[in-house]
């Protein structure tokens, strides 16, 4: 008998077949691969805000500091965080460390610190005069900034910090720990670790620039959020427009940095033709401040 094979109209056919069956699976498999960063991630923050609970119940109730110093053998100190420590290595070079970190002993896990969306991330040195290295913790996640911090009240004088757990009414409603950064001028994004900065300035009651410490919203528009009762879930961002400020652009959404606001339920912010903030409106820091009531300016 003769040996038939595939002519070419039926390898054409198959070849056509697997092609069209990969533009439809493969965006599937995209999808299901965004997902299950956005469910590591949120479980992270989950574990993190855990690990802050565990610390309330042996301190009374109080949150950690934001960092102490500690000698590191070199000229420069050694610096431990809520969720890792900045480690001396040499004079020039230094580490993230999260078993450095004030709450390790609670949460037990380094790698519950970095977000598995966040590889886009640079530290910010602040000026540092040696390099960090981030390959431990990719500082992809912040807490707000009223728990360690003061801000400027309108009118002067300071709000907060609130460190207490007791302060706070509605810990339900009220920001610990989410995905965090802030735009630069240049297309580099960074990530911090001294507080999420309130959508509200409370200095002058404008809407904050895209440039403060803020959160990202890198799960395609979610920013994974712990609030203080530890419970998680992903909110959507407010993304205000990119800023241009003299000869430079301070970018908020471009380059897929997506940094935003967490805003108050209902709360819609406008911005001048430059990005600039223009007045917020009440309850714009509702999820970020221990008194949501209608009479606190600062809400």
């Amino acid at each position: 008998m003769r040996k038939r094979g595939f002519t070419l109209i039926e390898l054409l056919v198959v070849i056509a077949i697997i092609a069209i069956l990969a533009a439809i699976l493969f965006p599937v498999f995209a999808q299901a691969k965004a997902a299950a960063k956005k469910t590591s991630c949120l479980s992270n923050v989950k574990q993190m805000a855990t690990a802050t609970q565990l610390y309330l119940g042996d301190f009374d109730d109080s949150y950690p500091i934001n960092s102490y110093s500690y000698p590191s053998g070199f000229t420069y100190s050694n610096t431990a965080y809520w969720y890792f420590g900045l480690v001396l290595q040499s004079n020039s070079a230094a580490i993230l460390d999260p078993t450095a970190g004030i709450l390790y002993p609670y949460q037990k896990s380094g790698p519950i610190v970095n977000c598995p969306d966040g590889s886009n991330l640079k530290p910010s040195s602040g000026g540092a005069p040696f390099s960090i290295d981030t390959t431990k913790a990719a500082l992809g996640y912040d807490k707000n900034v009223l728990l360690v911090f003061s801000q400027s009240v309108l009118g002067g004088g300071t709000y907060g910090p609130f460190p207490s757990a007791t302060a706070w009414d509605e810990v339900a409603n009220s920001v610990l720990l989410a995905d965090s950064g802030f735009a630069s001028s240049t297309s580099a994004y960074s990530s911090s670790f001294n507080g999420l900065v309130l959508p509200k300035n409370l200095s002058n009651g404008n809407a904050q620039r895209c440039s403060t410490a803020n959160m990202q919203a890198r799960h395609e528009g979610i920013a994974n959020v712990a609030m203080q009762d530890t419970h998680a879930k992903g909110f959507k961002i407010f993304l205000p427009p990119d800023r241009k400020s003299g000869s430079n652009v301070w970018k908020c959404i471009s380059d897929h940095m997506h940094t935003g606001m967490l805003v108050g339920p209902g709360v819609t912010l406008s911005f001048d033709a430059n990005g600039g903030g223009l007045a917020a409106p009440p309850k714009t820091n509702y999820y970020f401040v221990p008194d949501k009531s209608d009479g606190n300016p600062n809400n």
